[in-house]
């Protein structure tokens, strides 16, 4: 496969909005296409592709229009739903983090305080017939 079969199919990929088993397969037979058609055009271009078999924008379009609305709505619900749940994991990590953050200031504020710190006994009578 050619650079320029590459190119197109890259670009139809990034226009289609959403992933799923119709739009591999679908991608699949156009590329078998455009490999069948540079092989019985060897000097095949970029502009040789489009002009046979649409701009990148046109073949997106027509895979899209193709569909039912119920199985478009169905696949960008599920993107939508991706990007919350990702969204979501990324705040709770990062109030975790922020809490782990906290805790370990907090030790560190603690340890420093003891350090420099320093003890009283105090010498009681009691304490005095103990140690005897």
């Amino acid at each position: 496969m050619n650079k320029e079969i590459k190119k197109y199919i890259k670009y139809v990929k990034k226009i289609i909005p959403f992933y799923s088993k119709d739009k591999k397969e679908f991608l699949r037979l156009l590329t078998q296409k455009i490999i069948e058609f540079s092989n019985t055009h060897p000097n095949c271009t970029y502009q040789n592709i489009i002009d046979e078999f649409g701009s990148p924008n046109e073949v997106a379009g027509s895979y899209i229009e193709s569909l039912e609305n119920d199985d478009i709505i169905k696949q960008l619900n599920k993107k939508y739903i991706f990007k919350t749940l990702v969204t979501i994991i990324i705040f709770i990590s990062i109030g975790i983090w922020c809490l782990e953050i906290y805790h370990f200031n907090k030790l560190y504020q603690d340890a420093r305080d003891s350090i420099h710190g320093y003890w009283v006994e105090e010498i009681t009578e009691d304490s005095r017939i103990e140690n005897e």
